[in-house]
């Protein structure tokens, strides 16, 4: 379960915010649907799932300037590894793959979590704490969030196209398999 107190959910999304200032809000919420759910999509066999990350990532170009990891949680135990870095690193798929599939199984959430972060996070909009977006937007986009049952989404077409994410999700404690050496406050 991801606990979280206001001030440490408002330091993740100003540095994501920061990071991506056109996020809309069904990125916000695929950030945060991240951070509880973890990986979103259902798991295929390992083949399955190494044939798609390879696909991916062959034509990548490496980007050492780009940010490795992202915090998808207050708590530190869940980032996004971002493929064009990783692929600068050199160092190859398969430990790799070993500590995503493993993460599939660190981090699982449920939709009352769901709900419950969402709501702090609408919070922290109508108190002005986080002010990108709103009232109305936020409220609309809560509606249709409750009568579509929180569901995993894909971003928005401009972050997709403006930032063109390759990324998947890691657990923290998995990091140093990889020989990564980094600051994990993703700062």
């Amino acid at each position: 379960m991801m606990q979280t107190d206001p001030s440490g959910l408002q330091i993740l999304l100003q540095k994501h915010l920061s990071w991506y200032p056109l996020m809309e809000l069904r990125d916000v919420y695929k950030l945060l649907y991240q951070g509880v759910m973890g990986a979103e999509h259902l798991m295929p066999s390992r083949e399955e799932y190494t044939s798609y990350l390879e696909s991916e990532f062959e034509p990548l170009q490496p980007d050492p300037t780009e940010r490795l990891l992202e915090p998808l949680r207050p708590d530190g135990a869940l980032y996004r590894l971002n493929l064009r870095p990783y692929k600068a690193c050199r160092l190859g798929l398969e430990q790799l793959i070993s500590n995503l599939l493993d993460t599939t199984h660190v981090i699982r959430g449920t939709r009352l979590e769901m709900v419950s972060i969402w709501a702090e996070f609408a919070q922290l909009c109508l108190h002005g704490q986080v002010q990108q977006f709103d009232r109305a937007s936020i409220e609309q986009f809560s509606r249709w969030l409750e009568q579509v049952e929180y569901p995993a989404l894909h971003h928005s077409e401009t972050y997709c196209r403006q930032y063109q994410p390759a990324y998947r999700l890691i657990a923290a404690k998995f990091i140093p398999e990889l020989g990564l050496v980094s600051d994990l406050t993703g700062g």
